[in-house]
């Protein structure tokens, strides 16, 4: 059943934002403009589904309403990050501020008649998955831009091959696009957690463990801030060990893979890191640790929530707004492009084509 949720009448729109954690909304709106207009983002007579996600998640709804879309649909639920309401709420207050609340919605559930309508369909928690059942209401037309690099989907989230089935194009978005340069913000995330763990960057010795894009990066902004960092991918190797013996954070950026890095069956043991490096500070960027062992080690642990396979620990909203409303205008570009090709007769694998041929921000799914 659909649940329309609208804001209530507890303040002012500049007072549910900041009141809800967005502290400067009089930016996000200069921000959500501004990247519109410097990506060219066209979103008038397509209908988007999207979330409506807590803090700065709540852009997303508004961005594509901003873009001039004809119509937004966006799915909310209770979740760790905050409750259904407040999400609701913070959406409203935004899309006031823009002057587009009349072509917003949040709702609490999806059904077949809303998936049905959308052109556009984006990735995002709220919405997911998207498996085969619901591909199966959606139109054959409609696209799924991926707000991430083609690296990291994840099948559980978007069902590849149910898609293609309908002839739903699948793309994925370009974070390293200059228009954007998106994957840039990973570094400074980096640093800020390891900051937030009592370690203060500069003159400190880092290890970062890591086997996909993700290491570089960490390394090279860890560098600019001015610690002594190195990335390892092969946490038993003797240099590992001997960097690991002088370290004073072991940051975990292992986005791809599967298993706890450290804990039984991990590239390390707690109790082994622990005698190699008695004052080593754990921070986790991406990737899973077996954080009940470490505590039993007696090593620290930022963030101290657990951390699945495929999943950061914080994402780029913790360093502001800026980098979700790129990204996400950047992925609304791509479905953008996808749609309208598919609306002018295209066939899916003849639309993605035209859109990697069009434009750098779009990036195919090798799968």
């Amino acid at each position: 059943m659909t649940s329309p949720t609208r804001r209530g009448s507890r303040g002012s729109p500049l007072a549910d934002l900041r009141r809800l954690g967005v502290a400067t909304p009089r930016r996000v709106v200069a921000l959500m403009r501004e990247t519109v207009a410097r990506l060219g983002l066209d979103l008038s007579d397509l209908e988007v589904l999207t979330e409506a996600g807590s803090g700065y998640f709540a852009v997303t709804p508004v961005l594509a309403a901003v873009a001039g879309a004809a119509r937004v649909v966006a799915v909310t639920r209770d979740s760790r990050h905050g409750p259904a309401e407040c999400n609701a709420t913070a959406v409203a207050a935004l899309a006031a501020l823009c002057e587009v609340d009349d072509r917003v919605t949040v709702v609490t559930s999806l059904d077949a008649s809303l998936v049905g309508r959308a052109d556009i369909v984006t990735n995002l928690g709220f919405v997911r998955p998207i498996d085969a059942l619901f591909v199966s209401t959606m139109k054959e037309t409609a696209v799924v831009p991926l707000m991430c690099e083609a690296w990291e989907w994840r099948p559980a989230d978007v069902d590849l091959d149910a898609c293609r089935r309908r002839g739903v194009v699948v793309l994925a978005t370009n974070e390293d696009d200059d228009a954007v340069d998106v994957f840039s913000y990973s570094g400074l995330l980096a640093v800020k957690l390891v900051l937030e763990a009592g370690v203060e960057v500069y003159k400190s010795r880092v290890v970062v463990y890591g086997r996909d894009r993700f290491a570089p990066v960490l390394v090279a902004a860890l560098g600019r801030a001015g610690a002594a960092a190195e990335a390892v991918d092969d946490l038993r190797s003797p240099s590992a060990r001997a960097a690991l013996s002088a370290a004073d954070v072991l940051l975990v950026a292992d986005y791809l893979g599967t298993s706890p890095v450290i804990g039984p069956g991990g590239a390390i043991e707690a109790a082994e890191l622990a005698r190699l490096s008695p004052g080593i500070t754990v921070v986790q960027f991406a990737g899973a640790v077996d954080a009940p062992a470490l505590a039993d080690a007696g090593l620290p642990l930022h963030p101290a929530e657990p951390v699945g396979p495929h999943r950061m620990s914080r994402t780029l909203a913790h360093l502001g707004p800026r980098p979700v409303i790129e990204l996400h205008a950047a992925g609304l570009k791509v479905g953008e492009l996808a749609a309208r090709a598919r609306r002018a007769g295209l066939s899916a694998s003849e639309a993605e084509e035209a859109v990697l041929r069009r434009s750098s921000l779009a990036q195919r799914l090798s799968v």
